[in-house]
């Protein structure tokens, strides 16, 4: 008769066990563990008295066989399953919560790095764009989530349409680009700086930028900051004396930015100055090779000391030949513009030279350069 009882515990056991399985409503909580550890105890309480020690041995191995035989059916049909559910899957849900935790973490320290830069930063993913409390602040943007439409709306036209023909010729082999634009903010026009660069996702573009302002007044740590660092007149007239003791030889060239005044009347001095900044940096990286001899003579004529002879033969075919190394045409979005500068070209040294005649000569071939029946625009002195 105990036998009757024991097939009946282990098959209530087992339909227990299936039922489990086929309603799927919850997690996986060990539930068949507590249900074998229930079976053996009950077993064991059951035949205490009536059951010999051997019956219940077996009537243990067999709930043990049970068990074991269920564990591998279980997972054998897991194996081959396709469509595998959540309930099996539950050691795979902890991980995949521990792995959004990380990356949430990481994506808030990511954006607590970039808040502490200088520098504006966007991410733009079709026509959404993201950007740093910083990037909306100089750009006049209320949110930092927004759309491309909301960027174009501020941009000047004309440096719009350079900006998407900027964006459309970037490639793969070529996808970082520089670019400056305009924006109305608070009905005033700031110019930005934007370097970016393209992500290929597959065939989806995306596209990260940092962006600067060139509004020296209240951002000076821009392109335009060679004006604020030049060192003036008398810096150049100390450099020419300890030269002139060294018994060194170099050319002085007075330059004058002739027509920045038209441009500071057209479209601002904040634009004249940066149009002067990007001439004098391109002019130093071409014809000198430090930072110790350019100089700020007054607003818009400067002292350019060029020591190395090799450079100055590079100066002296740039102005006899087409001029294109020194008058240069700019592009800043929508508008091009075009320095044309007025040098005057003096060398030393030669016996009893003074700095100051040096400079005497260089000021003369200047103001002979400006003369309307001149015909160029650059003036040795004395030169035959």
């Amino acid at each position: 008769m105990e036998y009757y009882i024991v097939l009946a515990i282990i098959g209530s056991w087992f339909i227990y066990g299936i039922l489990i399985k086929l309603t799927k409503k919850r997690k996986y909580d060990y539930s068949m563990i507590v249900a074998f550890v229930f079976l053996l105890g009950i077993g064991y309480f059951y035949f205490l008295d009536s059951f010999e020690s051997f019956y219940y041995l077996v009537y243990s191995y067999s709930t043990i066989a049970v068990f074991a035989f269920w564990v591998i059916i279980d997972n054998v049909i897991l194996l081959f399953k396709k469509n595998v559910s959540e309930f099996d899957f539950y050691d795979l849900e902890q991980e995949l919560e521990h792995v959004s935790g990380s990356f949430e973490l990481l994506r808030r320290r990511f954006i607590s790095t970039i808040e502490l830069l200088n520098d504006g930063i966007s991410f733009r993913d079709d026509d959404n764009m993201f950007g740093t409390n910083r990037y909306i602040e100089v750009m006049g943007i209320k949110e930092n989530d927004f759309k491309y439409q909301d960027l174009q709306s501020i941009m000047y036209k004309d440096d719009l349409v350079q900006y998407e023909i900027k964006l459309e010729k970037l490639t793969k082999k070529y996808p970082v680009y520089t670019i400056k634009y305009r924006v109305k903010k608070e009905n005033e026009t700031v110019w930005i700086i934007e370097t970016g660069k393209m992500i290929f996702i597959g065939k989806k573009r995306s596209y990260i930028t940092t962006i600067k302002t060139m509004d020296i007044r209240l951002f000076p740590d821009t392109d335009v900051d060679v004006l604020n660092t030049l060192e003036e007149s008398k810096k150049m007239y100390q450099e020419m004396q300890k030269m002139s003791r060294q018994k060194q030889s170099y050319h002085l060239v007075i330059i004058q930015l002739t027509n920045i005044p038209m441009i500071n009347e057209k479209y601002g001095r904040d634009f004249g100055d940066l149009m002067m900044g990007e001439y004098l940096s391109k002019l130093r990286y071409k014809f000198i090779k430090d930072n110790k001899s350019l100089f700020r003579i007054s607003g818009i004529k400067f002292g350019l000391i060029v020591k190395d002879k090799g450079k100055f033969d590079l100066l002296d075919r740039a102005l006899v030949g087409t001029g294109e190394l020194l008058t240069l045409k700019m592009q800043f979005g929508g508008v091009s513009q075009t320095i044309f500068p007025n040098l005057g070209i003096s060398e030393s040294p030669y016996e009893g030279k003074t700095p100051d005649v040096v400079y005497r000569e260089a000021q003369e071939a200047l103001s002979l350069s400006l003369m309307d029946s001149f015909d160029k625009s650059y003036c040795f002195f004395n030169r035959k």
